[in-house]
């Protein structure tokens, strides 16, 4: 009768530490994802404010060129060719430059132990 009452225990042990390990992975696994996501998302929100830094910066310079030869045109087609460049170089180096250090941050935040 006293083995049954051990064998029970420890049933009950082994049910209570799988529940609790249980909860523990879906609790780290929603840390983790909601750190990942508010990284994501204000990352994305300092993008968008550097677009429109970009934007009015493109258009104040491509106004100043075109003072500069005397035709506005000059200044907006020469800043376009700019972008153009710029477009080429990105696309010819978008694994280095642009894959490898994304998905090496995303990685980063979902491994990193450290807390903010």
């Amino acid at each position: 009768m006293e083995a049954q009452t051990k064998g029970q225990s420890i049933l009950q042990h082994i049910r209570h530490y799988i529940e609790t390990k249980t909860k523990l992975a879906i609790l780290e696994t929603a840390d983790k994802a909601s750190s990942t996501i508010s990284s994501v998302a204000s990352f994305l929100f300092i993008a968008v404010a550097m677009i429109f830094v970009l934007l009015f910066l493109s258009i104040g310079a491509a106004i100043w060129i075109g003072h500069s030869y005397g035709e506005t045109s000059m200044g907006f087609l020469l800043v376009g060719l700019f972008y153009i460049l710029v477009t080429v170089v990105l696309f010819l180096g978008r694994k280095t430059l642009i894959k490898v250090p994304v998905v090496n941050a995303i990685l980063t935040l979902i491994y990193s132990d450290e807390k903010d």
